[in-house]
């Protein structure tokens, strides 16, 4: 399993993914993805033993949070859905296409990126 840092500047180019955004995760990060890998794997939303083994975590204000991306993982969306709701007021869920536009300002277009790129290689 891999938990890498981003920064918020990099969530806003992810405008081709879409995951699960877990914020206030403190403590070991390993423990909070084991622990959900185990508890989406009990409910029946990781399906044939699939486990997200590539994560991202990133601070926002005084919240770290973790972002759980769906590229490479098997899942059931609609019990996902269904978790996120019911314990949402345990882990902040909201999936990443929300968290960008409400909480960063939205996507950063390839144009921008471009643009962004050419001013840090001056």
């Amino acid at each position: 399993m891999e938990i890498k840092s981003v920064s918020l500047h990099d969530l806003r180019k992810m405008n081709d993914s879409e995951g699960l955004v877990l914020q206030g995760c403190g403590g070991d990060l390993k423990e909070w993805v084991d622990g959900i890998n185990d508890m989406l794997t009990e409910s029946g939303i990781l399906q044939n033993e699939s486990r997200f083994e590539k994560v991202y975590s990133f601070n926002n204000g005084n919240l770290t949070c973790l972002l759980f991306p769906f590229d490479d993982v098997q899942l059931n969306v609609g019990r996902l859905a269904m978790w996120r709701l019911q314990t949402h007021e345990q882990f902040g869920g909201t999936w990443l296409s929300d968290y960008v536009p409400n909480r960063l300002g939205g996507f950063v277009s390839e144009n921008e990126q471009t643009e962004d790129f050419k001013m840090e290689m001056m």
